[in-house]
């Protein structure tokens, strides 16, 4: 909770100094209003991985990304909107020790997922015709395949839903845009007597990077 909480503060410091350069240079010649909203196509890689309890002898995968972007503006100030749908793979491998001295490695590269993102987003014209957009908000996804293939095991919860907090910066120079930006996982995972009397949490994270195309706008 107290990295989460720095997060945050880090992102909301991120968005003040946004704002306050988007001021500056508002009053320069050439100033340029963004459009009021975009729609386009995303297109990326995510690195997708666990954290939290235990988690040393998990690893991500780096999969495929893509899917359309919608943004509008919401107030007076340049300050936006941002939904979409997306595929997403969620899948990671975990090494295991099933007798001593010997190891077992399961991955789990199927987790194919439909992913809705909720942001809230500051257009900062820092040159003609470009912006730089940070974001922060939140996410929530649906897992298309059963992540967990042990159905005798009740240690983990229904994987198929989870969601959390996402933030991000991103590039918009006409009609191009490119962002990198984090999914912080907020459910945790682990669902057992064992975890519940310990205390131990398993989250989602991924880490991605897109560029895109936004073939409609307006001002």
């Amino acid at each position: 909770m107290k990295k989460m909480m720095m997060t945050l503060a880090a992102v909301a410091m991120m968005l003040s100094v946004a704002v306050d350069a988007n001021a500056q240079f508002s009053k320069r010649d050439n100033n340029r209003v963004p459009d009021r909203f975009h729609m386009g196509l995303r297109a990326g890689v995510t690195g997708s991985t666990l954290t939290g309890d235990n988690t040393d002898n998990i690893t991500g995968f780096w999969f495929p990304y893509g899917g359309i972007a919608l943004d509008f503006q919401v107030a007076p100030i340049p300050l936006f909107v941002e939904t979409g749908l997306n595929y997403m793979n969620r899948g990671y491998s975990w090494e295991y020790k099933d007798l001593p001295g010997h190891k077992e490695t399961v991955s789990y590269d199927d987790a194919h997922s439909i992913h809705f993102p909720l942001v809230v987003s500051y257009h900062i014209n820092i040159g003609p015709n470009l912006f730089l957009q940070p974001f922060l908000g939140g996410f929530a996804a649906y897992n298309l395949d059963d992540i967990d293939k042990d159905k005798d095991n009740d240690s983990w919860q229904d994987e198929r839903f989870d969601y959390g907090l996402r933030f991000g910066l991103g590039f918009n120079f006409g009609r191009l845009y490119a962002n990198i930006g984090y999914d912080m996982g907020l459910k945790n995972l682990l669902d057992n007597e064992e975890s519940r009397h310990h205390d131990y949490s398993i989250r989602s994270g991924i880490l991605f990077a897109t560029i895109g195309f936004n073939f409609a706008g307006s001002r």
